[in-house]
């Protein structure tokens, strides 16, 4: 019977653990031998991610604890005791390099404040690795160089979920960093507006995707050319013309794009404002959840911000998040959606972390 399991022994079992001769579970130890609690990853948890850390709490029953000093903690039969975090209420290890995939067992020992040493076990599986790729880089400024006023549109096709920043080399003398943004499974997209100081007449567009620990970079194949020469003669894009040249959501005027912070920002103070533009007068849907964590342990997530506001004439919309504890290090996930008449748009998200 796997589980998270107890006894007083001093041997290694490499499935099981024993109270005299039973193999006994969670719901049948005895109620002082329930000092290890919520246990993370979960008994029998699968696909886990392979850099997962794994954590548990301690608590106190019938006035009697764990000893911190005496808990050693062992990954598939390796003392990982020393590379763990251990307080009174919890430990927890995050492994150096990602846990192969397949079922994996932790195994505690400790001494409880009535000096009784108990060992508890449980396990859970490892999914397959996420293998980080990047399939396509592509841009609106090959054939012909944009003017100043102009987007420069970069679609990125890879894993989804992952961190994609784009990178534009200008005439090998700077570089501009984009924030991309998922508008679809794997699709990522930069709108950036092209100014006068952004003259490159053979820029090298590098799109960088990481995710799991993984990075992978890639070259669009067709060099970007902004403002090249006078730019009077220069034909600028319609919107027809935007939306022909990029075949993704993010073409659309009614995607809102926030345009005060970035994605991986950090926030201060008691709360924030996100600016941002969309198609003029059209509804956009915020809504902002904060996680907060303790050592891996205690994790809590709360809606702070949920409303519709309205963008003005010129698609410009501002809404203020009031966290009610900002407390330092929370996460806030921002999700945005635009509607207009029918069309509704994909939804934007951002990250931002409380400084």
């Amino acid at each position: 019977m796997d589980g998270l399991m107890s006894d007083n022994s001093h041997s290694w079992f490499p499935r099981a653990l024993v109270i005299g001769a039973a193999v006994v579970g969670l719901s049948g130890l005895p109620v002082r031998a329930q000092q290890i609690t919520d246990p993370s990853p979960a008994q029998a948890a699968t696909n886990v991610e392979p850099g997962s850390p794994i954590s548990a709490s301690f608590r106190t029953q019938d006035g009697v604890s764990v000893r911190p000093e005496t808990v050693r903690v062992f990954v598939d039969g390796q003392d990982v005791t020393s590379q763990s975090v251990i307080t009174k209420d919890f430990f927890t290890y995050r492994p150096a390099q990602p846990l192969p995939a397949g079922r994996r067992e932790v195994l505690l020992e400790f001494t409880n404040t009535q000096g009784v040493t108990r060992r508890v076990t449980w396990s859970f599986n490892v999914g397959s690795p996420i293998r980080a790729s990047i399939d396509s880089v592509d841009h609106n400024a090959g054939n012909r160089p944009l003017a100043a006023g102009e987007i420069l549109l970069v679609t990125v096709q890879g894993t989804p979920s992952s961190r994609v920043t784009v990178y534009l080399v200008q005439d090998g003398r700077q570089v501009q960093t984009l924030q991309a943004q998922e508008v679809s499974s794997g699709t990522y997209v930069v709108n950036a507006l092209i100014e006068a100081k952004d003259t490159t007449r053979e820029g090298i567009v590098v799109a960088r995707l990481e995710n799991s620990g993984q990075v992978r970079f890639m070259t669009a194949e067709q060099p970007a050319r902004l403002i090249e020469g006078a730019t009077g003669g220069v034909q600028r894009l319609t919107t027809q013309e935007v939306s022909a040249t990029v075949s993704t959501p993010a073409s659309s005027p009614l995607l809102p794009q926030v345009t005060n912070v970035r994605d991986g920002d950090r926030v201060s103070g008691s709360s924030f404002t996100l600016q941002g533009t969309t198609a003029p007068n059209a509804s956009v849907r915020v809504n902002v959840t904060a996680s907060t964590s303790l050592g891996g342990i205690i994790s809590a997530q709360q809606t702070v911000a949920n409303q519709t506001v309205q963008a003005d004439a010129q698609g410009r919309f501002t809404v203020t998040v009031r966290p009610p504890i900002p407390a330092s290090g929370t996460v806030y996930q921002v999700n945005l959606s635009a509607t207009s008449g029918s069309q509704t748009s994909p939804t934007v998200t951002l990250r931002l972390t409380q400084q």
